[in-house]
C-alpha cells in the first residue's frame, strides 16, 4: 500500500498580485498534515517574466530576504520553500535587469580525464554514470555509481577527482614503486577517492549490475543490461538543479535491431533522489522493463507497490551502509529476483516513458537506519502535489 501525503501549493499569480513595481506575489500553502521541508516550487518562467515585464527576476520571502532561484532548460522558475503542515508562506518574484547568481548546490560535468565519467552532485550525495571510454576498455560498468559525502554546502567531486586524474600523481606513484612498493601504496591511499579523507568517498561496487538504480529491458526473463552512454548533454548546471540527457548506442531487442535508449536525469539541491525519465526509439512491440538494485548480502530489501529499498553493506572496512531507494511513478506489475537483484517490473508500450526517482542516503549522516529511510521514501511519494496559478 502506498503511503502518500498531499502538498497543495496555491500560487497567487494574478493581476492584483502584480503591482506597479512589477512584483508578483506567490503564496505557498501546505494543506497536508506533513511538513514540507526544502521542497522545490516550479513556476512557468515565461509567464512570470511576462508579468514582471523584465528580462530577469529574483525571489524574496515576505521579509525581503533573497532566496536562490534558477530558470531551467525546460522553462521552469524554481526555488526552495519550507512550509509547515497546515500553514502557508509568501514570496515575491521581483523584476531585474541583470541575472542574479548564487552559490551552486547542484552541479556536475563530464570528466574526459577519468574515462568520460558523467559525475554530478548536490550538497547531500554524488553520482556518476560511466561513459564511452569505459566501454571501449571493455569494463562492464552498467549501473549508476554513488559518492558518499559528509553533509556540507560545498560540492566536492572536483576535489575527489582532482588527485586521481592528475598525471603527476601516477608519475610519483611509479617513482615510489621503484623505491618501496609500500610507500607507493601509502601514497595512493592518501589520495584515493575510495578512502574517506574527510570529504567523502566511493565505496560502492557497480560492476556488471544495475548499480544504484539503472533501468533495463527484460527480454525472455533475461535482463538486457545497458552499457555506457554514447553521448551526453548537460541541460542544467545549478545552482539548484542539475540535469543531463544521456543517449545510448542502438541495441538488438528481439526482432528490433536498432533500439536506442534515452535518459534525462535531474537532481535538485536538498534531495536524496534523482528524477529520471527513460524512453526507447526503435521498439515495434511492448516490452517489460525493470528497475532495482543488486543484493550484496542477506539483508532483506523493502518492496511495495511502487517503492524499492535496500541497505547495501558497501565495500571496505567500517564504511557504513548505503540506504538505496527507488520510487516509481507507476505501480510495479510484479517483483523479480533475477541475477540476485531486487527488481520491479513495469510494462512499456513503444511510445511510453518510464519515470522514476532513485538515490540513496548514508547511514552515517542524517538518516541513520533503514526504517527511517523507508519512511523518508514513503513521504517523498508526492503524486498528489497540486499547483494552482
Amino acid at each position: 500500500m502506498k503511503l502518500k501525503f498531499a502538498l497543495y501549493l496555491s500560487l497567487g499569480l494574478f493581476a492584483g498580485a502584480c503591482g506597479q513595481d512589477g512584483k508578483v506575489k506567490v503564496t505557498v500553502s501546505n494543506e497536508s498534515d506533513t511538513d514540507a521541508t526544502k521542497t522545490i516550487v516550479e513556476l512557468d518562467a515565461d509567464s512570470i517574466l511576462t508579468r514582471t515585464g523584465s528580462p530577469y527576476c529574483y525571489i524574496t520571502d515576505k521579509d525581503g530576504n533573497e532566496i536562490p532561484s534558477q530558470i531551467t532548460h525546460d522553462g521552469k522558475l524554481i526555488f526552495h520553500t519550507s512550509v509547515n503542515a497546515g500553514s502557508s508562506a509568501e514570496y515575491f518574484v521581483n523584476p531585474s535587469d541583470t541575472l542574479h547568481t548564487y552559490t551552486s548546490l547542484a552541479a556536475g560535468r563530464v570528466y574526459p580525464e577519468r574515462a568520460d565519467d558523467l559525475a554530478w552532485e548536490n550538497e547531500l550525495n554524488g553520482y556518476r554514470a560511466y561513459g564511452p571510454a569505459t566501454q571501449a576498455k571493455g569494463e562492464r560498468g552498467f549501473g549508476y555509481d554513488i559518492f558518499f559525502k559528509h553533509k556540507t554546502d560545498s560540492l566536492i567531486l572536483e576535489k575527489l577527482y582532482g588527485p586521481e586524474t592528475d598525471p603527476a600523481t601516477w608519475q610519483k606513484a611509479d617513482s615510489l614503486r621503484k623505491i618501496d612498493p609500500k610507500l607507493a601504496e601509502e601514497f595512493i591511499n592518501s589520495i584515493s577517492y575510495h578512502i574517506d579523507h574527510g570529504l567523502g568517498m566511493d565505496c560502492y561496487a557497480v560492476g556488471p549490475t544495475l548499480g544504484a538504480g539503472v533501468a533495463a529491458i527484460l527480454r525472455n526473463d533475461t535482463v538486457v543490461y545497458p552499457w555506457c552512454y554514447k553521448t551526453v548533454e548537460v541541460l542544467d548546471n545549478g545552482p539548484l538543479r542539475f540535469s543531463a540527457r544521456l543517449d545510448f548506442a542502438p541495441a538488438v531487442i528481439g526482432n528490433d535491431t536498432s533500439v536506442t535508449e534515452h535518459r534525462i536525469i535531474s537532481l535538485d539541491a536538498g534531495s536524496y533522489l534523482n528524477k529520471t525519465s527513460v524512453w526507447y526509439d526503435g521498439l515495434s512491440q511492448p516490452v517489460e522493463t525493470v528497475i532495482g538494485f543488486p543484493l550484496r548480502d542477506e539483508s532483506a530489501p523493502y518492496f511495495s507497490d511502487n517503492i524499492i529499498a535496500y541497505s547495501d553493506p558497501t565495500q571496505g572496512a567500517d564504511n557504513g551502509r548505503a540506504l538505496l531507494g527507488i520510487i516509481s511513478d507507476r505501480d510495479f506489475e510484479r517483483r523479480s529476483d533475477l541475477d540476485r537483484h531486487v527488481l520491479g517490473v513495469i510494462g512499456l508500450q513503444p511510445s511510453d516513458t518510464l519515470s522514476y526517482s532513485w538515490g540513496f542516503a548514508w547511514d552515517r549522516e542524517d538518516i541513520a537506519d533503514f526504517d527511517k529511510w523507508i519512511s523518508h521514501l514513503q513521504k517523498s511519494d508526492t503524486k498528489n502535489l497540486k499547483i494552482e496559478y
